[in-house]
């Protein structure tokens, strides 16, 4: 028995999910597999993809591991042509491949801007273009992950924040133009949950602490992220949202009172500078 609206809407059950070796990648990759879904799963790290591959085998879904840089536009149309002629077409692309990015705006250097972009935006972005053809011929769904941080604009995360920011831009804007061609589009802007993403920051040591600190103080995790995921994008949703309390009161008073909201960052700015001196200095 399907437990996904998504199944149902989409029988044949073929998905593609970038950033799948870890984190929320390999979760969103497990829950397909427990319904049945046949999943391509793509990411750049060979060893953790063999793991989500024995995962997702191991629950009854059907894993095709693809090696994949998302920054490589040409290998990832390549990615996407050889699934969709071995799997016999496409119902699911799941944009989820990301990185961290951490400190002050005049202390990130451009090599930081360029990779975070490059990888959270333009893989996305690559990603929507090397899907698109296939998905025009019998309709999909197409899920972009962006972050809360896309709304949130939380100091000394600038990189990311903008990153995220596109992605929810860019969703909103697909949205639009591919509903003739029966492509639901959806944005998942998920709060801070364990993850690994902290390994992998651009930035400082007392930032990546601090990005830790936040995971572990949300109390959720990839699985139960996830899951909602799947969940919210079966009922249409377009802004996939956590039903936490740091969620809703970003989105909505962002929304409602944006000056209002921005004139309090300047104090959020002020508790982040703390707390990188504090941990600098009881390290260094």
């Amino acid at each position: 028995m399907t437990s996904l609206a998504l199944s149902r809407r989409y029988p044949q059950k073929r998905a593609f999910v970038t950033g799948a070796a870890s984190g929320l990648g390999r979760a969103l990759c497990h829950h397909l597999g427990a319904d049945g879904w046949t999943v391509a799963l793509a990411d750049i790290d060979a060893t953790g993809l063999q793991t989500t591959a024995e995962e997702v085998r191991r629950v009854g879904g059907h894993p095709h591991s693809v090696k994949l840089d998302v920054t490589d536009a040409p290998a990832f149309r390549e990615a996407a042509d050889a699934f969709v002629a071995d799997a016999g077409g496409i119902d699911l692309v799941i944009n989820n491949a990301g990185i961290g990015a951490g400190g002050a705006f005049a202390d990130t250097s451009l090599e930081d801007w360029q990779r975070v972009l490059s990888v959270n935006l333009m893989g996305v972005v690559h990603g929507c273009r090397a899907f698109l053809p296939a998905l025009r011929e019998n309709g999909g769904h197409l899920m972009n992950v962006s972050s809360l941080a896309a709304a949130a604009s939380g100091p000394y995360m600038a990189p990311y924040n903008v990153s995220k920011a596109g992605v929810q831009a860019l969703s909103e804007t697909l949205y639009g133009e591919l509903r003739e061609h029966d492509i639901h589009v959806c944005v998942l802007l998920p709060p801070f949950f364990a993850t690994n993403i902290d390994e992998n920051l651009r930035g400082s040591a007392a930032m990546q602490a601090m990005t830790q600190r936040l995971m572990e103080r949300s109390g959720l995790n990839a699985e139960t992220i996830a899951r909602h995921a799947l969940r919210e994008a079966g009922r249409d949703r377009i802004h996939i949202l956590y039903s936490d309390w740091t969620s809703r009161f970003v989105w909505y008073f962002r929304r409602a009172a944006p000056g209002r909201y921005v004139r309090t960052l300047p104090g959020r700015a002020e508790q982040v500078r703390s707390f990188v001196e504090r941990r600098s200095a009881s390290t260094g």
